[in-house]
């Protein structure tokens, strides 16, 4: 074989293959074909394994090294939803903040599903704070699920294509706000967000097209909406972004009720109407949506 034969072999086996198939300990990014209800953007989204499931996504629990944190002591690890499970409380003895390139580097996709299972304790039943929050390198928000002991409501805040910073607001949840264990899902779609508490169906709302997120700055768990370097205490099961909006349902890890969203239904319906900009809570830089 000649010398430049030898050295385009050389130069394929030591740097283009490893680049097409370079994987992680927990992950792979793969891309995904026509038809599988995935499309071209969550190339962005890594290959990971929670229990037996393996999808694209992002599984914040890790991002944040939360169980590594316990085997130190920096958090505690107490008894989950069910025997089976476990959790991790989660309070001012550690700050939760990462950054957000180095967890995201392509970003997020535009579609995606937040998940989580947790419980309320003490003052935080009533606190006004950040489940899981974005912010720029100038403290801006970006992306925020918020729970409002004030109101009894749960907000999804985002910016939109104009920097705007406006908020989809789901009022009324007070089987929320104890400290039984729920599970929260979010399907973030183009243009709606719609909300799964326990499995179900709450309300669906319809939104302006989002801003992408500045990847320069950090993401938080666990923060008073106001006051980022305030953190609440309560536990954390598991929270993950999975990269399909229409992911299976399930709440075999939350254990029975005893309370529920269907004692009052009328609460609870899907908006079909197109978006109209609020009339109300409105000024140059916040909307919100009820």
């Amino acid at each position: 074989m000649g010398g430049f034969k030898r050295e385009v072999l050389l130069y394929t086996l030591c740097y283009v293959i490893p680049q097409c198939l370079c994987t992680g300990l927990h992950s792979q990014r793969l891309s995904f074909p026509a038809g599988t209800g995935i499309g071209a953007e969550h190339s962005a989204c890594p290959q990971i394994a929670v229990g037996d499931n393996r999808f694209p996504g992002f599984y914040i629990m890790s991002q944040f090294k939360i169980a590594e944190l316990a085997r130190r002591g920096s958090v505690r690890k107490v008894d989950g939803s069910t025997s089976q499970h476990v959790a991790y409380s989660i309070g001012p003895a550690f700050n939760f903040r990462i950054n957000t390139r180095s967890t995201y580097p392509q970003g997020l996709p535009e579609e995606f599903t937040f998940m989580t299972v947790f419980r309320m304790n003490g003052s935080t039943i009533t606190d006004n704070w950040n489940i899981w929050q974005m912010q720029d390198l100038n403290g801006e928000e970006q992306l925020a699920v918020r729970l409002n002991g004030e109101s009894r409501s749960l907000e999804f805040t985002f910016a939109t294509l104009n920097k705007m910073h406006q908020t989809a607001i789901f009022p009324v949840l007070p089987f929320l706000f104890n400290s039984q264990w729920h599970k929260i899902q979010l399907n973030v779609r183009r243009r709606s967000v719609t909300l799964f508490v326990d499995c179900i169906l709450i309300d669906s709302q319809n939104t302006p097209p989002r801003s992408t997120v500045n990847l320069d700055g950090y993401t938080f768990i666990g923060k008073m909406k106001d006051n980022p370097a305030s953190a609440v205490r309560f536990e954390l099961q598991s929270m993950l972004i999975h990269c399909d909006v229409r992911p299976p349902q399930t709440c075999a890890d939350l254990p029975a009720r005893t309370s529920s969203p269907h004692s009052n239904p009328s609460h609870f319906t899907l908006v079909h109407s197109p978006w109209t900009p609020p009339i109300t809570s409105y000024n140059q830089t916040h909307h919100e949506y009820t």
